[in-house]
């Protein structure tokens, strides 16, 4: 007799056993087909509601149990929700049973029903006064609602009663940030002096109310309370920043710069102060060296593909009070790997009306040329160019064999010069014709230095950098507005583009500059800032080495570096792996951003797919994992997590429309115009006022 045949009888004679009323002899018959090597989860469903007829709930309970946890195991929410609900009628005040279907609604993006799950247990742990089990059941109302002033406070309280003093002094400051961002002073202050009471010395709390002070119009208080910590510790470089702003906005620039430079100096991870010095140097008219501090940063940052925040702290060296020629030209080169064309219009056109001001022919081509490529039909701009062209002799591909002969019959004193003429060809994509100069110039000149260097540097390989937008936060160019909206119309428009690009947005963090260093971001040093997971006790032993690290990014020397910092990622994480245990679920998921963050695209990944079994997370790590196949521009695996994502949501849901948007524009990356048209259509069909899917369907269409 087959395993069919036999399930059928077994569940005939189960329901005539129901009928007559035999309901222990029917669970006896059903507990059949739950037993052996392939039982039938489903059936103890029926069991559960069986033993919940006549009165046996803890018997129902395991039944609903058993159910409830492999449907989890599978991914089925809903289901699996249905029998926490049986579970919690038999045993309405079981904590674990409400947490568990917070949990679920929170999964499957129903916060406000998971709050009211979550409030419901945090009732009845508090009656029974469980202050462990309530410290942590309010990280899960926190996480639904991260703006809650009164949850943070609740449990900073909760960890104080319990003597976690460090957590409780951080929940304080987090909510005395979130009262200083809506700009209630009072009421931040007073829960700053709370902190101070529990840790008078934590570093954040000092800031937090120096800040205070600050927007309450309380310098000189401000100022007594960084000199006192200075007076404690004269090396912090944290509050001799601190210092060095306070400085800087008073207009003091030489206190401020001798401070920022300190600190700079002494710690050459400190980006915030290398930051600010840059800026003191652009308020006292000296361009260049803010440009030369920068940009080891910007080469780090253009590097890694963040070119916002590259294009921010060029912002900040052109907000001085004239826009500096080599910054300007330094943005036209980003924005034209970003293939940006009326953005680099704008910017070019600004090159060309300072170089016409001062007279510098070789810039005025520059620009000229690029404007000619990007506006060819503008007779004006062409006529221009010819000009400029004809007065600086410049040739074109075909007839270079004059400037290869005015190289052989050179002196030494026109080395500079054609030297200069060399990099302006090669600028132009004329590479042939800057190698035959160089040619003539060795033979006239065998042991120049100067022309056997610009000769290895046309051998080596040129890489290219992908036009590709990678969100990120750019720095805050407050003075940028006031100087150009002064300037003619053209620098108007350059400062629309630059606010398009977002150089007058947000303050550069930072975490966004630390990825330099190919190490994990630390911990903000400014309220409102993206805050990571601390883990600076498990990289101490790092930071030495760190030092020499910058060192050498910032000589070029990055043969060894290379090979030193693959070194320390994988020490690093040898010691995570020790260090953090993998269910640490929290820790996976921040260890996680912060490799993404540092452009180690396998090593996020997998630390994702750990911090993925914490269900209350899965939807959005699976979300994550998307976008980073997506930067490794694979797009199958990328497509997979998103599909994973959609049949964890509701159909209809904001999340649901998000995901599909984010899977047409996946579609669209990898030339499937067909399917991204397809899903923005069905997204119309549903909420045709959905972000501008009218848009992309047109452009497909």
């Amino acid at each position: 007799m087959n395993e069919k045949i036999d399930k059928a009888r077994v569940i005939d004679l189960a329901e005539r056993q129901v009928k007559a009323g035999r309901i222990e002899e029917a669970i006896a018959e059903y507990k059949k087909l739950v037993q052996g090597d392939s039982p039938d989860v489903s059936i103890h469903n029926i069991i559960g509601d069986l033993y919940a007829q006549i009165g046996r709930a803890e018997d129902a309970i395991r039944s609903f149990q058993a159910v409830a946890s492999h449907y989890e195991s599978k991914g089925y929410h809903s289901q699996a929700l249905a029998l926490y609900k049986k579970i919690s009628k038999l045993a309405p005040e079981d904590v674990i049973t409400i947490v568990r279907m917070g949990d679920l609604f929170a999964a499957q993006g129903f916060a406000a029903e998971a709050k009211r799950e979550y409030i419901r247990a945090e009732q009845k742990l508090r009656r029974d006064k469980r202050v462990k089990e309530l410290m942590y059941l309010y990280d899960k109302l926190i996480k639904l609602d991260r703006d809650n002033i009164d949850f943070k406070l609740t449990q900073a309280d909760l960890f104080r009663q319990e003597g976690f003093t460090d957590e409780a002094v951080v929940k304080l400051n987090e909510a005395a940030e979130l009262r200083l961002s809506r700009n209630e002073l009072g009421e931040a202050e007073k829960i700053i002096e709370q902190a101070r009471w529990l840790k008078g010395g934590d570093e954040r709390t000092l800031t937090n109310l120096v800040e205070i002070l600050k927007k309450s119009n309380r310098r000189p208080y401000a100022i007594e309370v960084v000199s006192e910590i200075l007076g404690r510790d004269p090396g912090n470089a944290h509050f001799l920043t601190i210092m060095g702003v306070l400085y800087l906005e008073d207009e003091n620039l030489e206190k401020a710069e001798e401070l920022f430079s300190r600190v700079a100096a002494d710690h050459p991870l400190a980006t915030r102060a290398r930051i600010k010095l840059g800026k003191v140097y652009v308020l006292q008219g000296r361009p260049e060296k803010a440009l030369d501090l920068f940009e080891p940063m910007i080469a780090g940052l253009i590097k890694k593909q963040k070119e916002d925040q590259a294009i921010g702290l060029l912002g900040i060296v052109l907000s001085g009070g004239e826009l500096y020629l080599p910054a300007l030209e330094r943005l036209a080169g980003i924005i034209k790997s970003r293939n940006h064309k009326s953005h680099l219009e704008v910017v070019n056109r600004v090159i060309l009306q300072e170089a016409r001001a001062r007279r510098l022919r070789e810039k005025m081509f520059v620009a000229l040329h690029e404007l000619q490529e990007l506006r060819p039909k503008d007779e004006s701009l062409a006529r221009e160019y010819r000009e400029v062209k004809k007065e600086i002799g410049f040739l074109d591909e075909k007839t270079g064999d004059d400037d290869a002969r005015a190289a052989t019959e050179a002196e030494e004193d026109d080395i500079d010069m054609l030297l200069a003429r060399v990099d302006l060809y090669i600028s132009q994509g004329l590479v042939r014709n800057g190698r035959r100069i160089l040619e003539n110039l060795r033979q006239k000149f065998p042991h120049s230095a100067r022309v056997e260097n610009k000769l290895g540097d046309l051998d080596r390989p040129r890489a290219e950098i992908r036009a590709e937008d990678i969100p990120g936060r750019v720095g805050r160019v407050e003075e940028i507005e006031k100087k150009i909206e002064a300037a003619p119309e053209l620098a108007a428009a350059f400062l629309n583009m630059m606010r398009d690009e977002g150089a007058a947005d947000k303050m550069i963090t930072a975490a966004d500059l630390f990825a330099d260093t190919e190490l994990l971001p630390l911990p903000p040093d400014e309220p409102g800032e993206t805050r990571y997971y601390d883990l600076r006790g498990k990289i101490e032993e790092e930071q030495g080495l760190s030092h020499g690290i910058f060192t050498q990014q910032v000589r070029g020397d990055i043969s060894i570096l290379e090979k030193e910092l693959t070194e320390i990622v994988r020490d690093f994480r040898d010691q995570v792996s020790r260090k953090i245990d993998a269910k640490d679920y929290e820790a996976r998921f921040h260890l996680g951003l912060a490799y993404l963050d540092q452009g180690l695209v396998d090593e996020a990944i997998e630390e994702f797919i750990l911090a993925s079994e914490d269900g209350s997370r899965t939807l959005e790590c699976y979300s994550i994992i998307s976008k980073a196949y997506r930067l490794k521009r694979n797009y199958s695996e990328a497509e997979k997590s998103l599909e994973s994502c959609l049949g964890r949501v509701k159909d209809g849901s904001p999340e649901r429309f998000a995901l599909e948007y984010e899977l047409a524009t996946l579609f669209e990356d990898k030339g499937d115009a067909a399917r991204a048209l397809a899903l923005y259509q069905q997204i119309m069909a549903r909420n045709p006022g959905y972000r501008d899917v009218g848009k992309k369907i047109a452009q497909l269409g």
